[in-house]
């Protein structure tokens, strides 16, 4: 079993396998470039180079990207769509060049349409993307808190965009701060339970590739997205034992996205609390 965590890039893509090694992770998402921003990644062929013997001599090749925070699927603009389609190829393109295991993204908001009205597009959306950025990578729909009119935030609207792109190169990222959030009861062994057996009919364990391993500061049900740090939120620590102790769920990665012990992202704390709770052997020094 795997766990890591999100991790900056600043000073540039190198330096994430320098900061996942200070963790202890063992898995590494990164956001390439600034998430508020549709800016593009100029690649040179020395760094492509130098960043695949650093994951090959790091071992960390269960390296994900996370896809800026402005894409919608779903939206009824098509200057908005178009950006949207283009990032996630241009993430895929880098993901392809580097050797990146694949791409977390959010779908987006229907902004009232429906999600029926939307699917269609979302579907052909995606399938340009990933006919645009041919190769291994691969794109990860993350589900969603469910507020307002996000889209994602239940595992048949994930399934039927999973459906309508009709491309093995897609799957889950699940996070279970927004699963909580969203009305999955992960606190008690018969909703925990339940989940699972509507992962397992929905989606498949074979595709279900990541999971954002994090606490909620928001109620069950809530709708809210706000994490909190392993044990110290609204799922708490058994919740989390249980989650991992589950042979299926051991199978994906597990990244943290909490904002620490200093409120500066993922660190060696949490790690080591989440590897504790999976029965894993403890760090040695950093």
């Amino acid at each position: 079993m795997l766990i890591g965590a999100h991790v900056s890039v600043k000073g540039g893509l190198l330096t994430a396998f320098d900061r996942a090694r200070e963790l202890g992770a063992e898995a590494v998402q990164v956001n390439p470039t600034p998430p508020q921003t549709w800016r593009h990644l100029h690649l040179e062929p020395e760094l492509v180079i130098q960043f695949r013997e650093r994951m090959s001599a790091t071992g960390l090749n269960a390296f994900f990207f996370h896809a800026v925070y402005l894409i919608n699927l779903g939206t009824p603009r098509p200057e908005l769509l178009v950006n949207s389609e283009g990032s996630l190829r241009h993430y895929l393109e880098l993901a392809n060049q580097l050797g990146v295991r694949g791409v977390v993204f959010h779908p987006g908001s229907h902004l009232g349409q429906g999600f029926d009205a939307v699917l269609g597009q979302i579907g052909q959306a995606l399938r340009r993307a990933l006919e645009g950025a041919p190769g291994e990578s691969l794109l990860l729909i993350e589900n969603s808190a469910g507020a307002g009119a996000n889209i994602g935030s239940t595992l048949p609207q994930i399934r039927r965009m999973m459906e309508a792109v009709d491309s093995p190169r897609v799957g889950l990222c699940l996070d279970t701060a927004h699963a909580f959030t969203s009305g999955w009861q992960l606190t008690t062994e018969e909703g925990l339970s339940a989940a699972l057996a509507e992962l397992e009919s929905e989606i498949g364990w074979d595709r279900l590739w990541a999971v954002h391993a994090n606490d909620s500061k928001a109620a069950f049900g809530s709708n809210r997205d706000r994490h909190e740090n392993i044990g110290e939120g609204e799922i708490g620590s058994e919740a989390f034992r249980r989650m991992l102790a589950h042979p299926q769920l051991r199978r994906a990665p597990w990244i943290l996205e909490v904002p620490g012990e200093a409120r500066q992202g993922p660190d060696r704390a949490n790690v080591e609390r989440l590897r504790q709770l999976g029965g894993l052997p403890a760090l040695g020094p950093p």
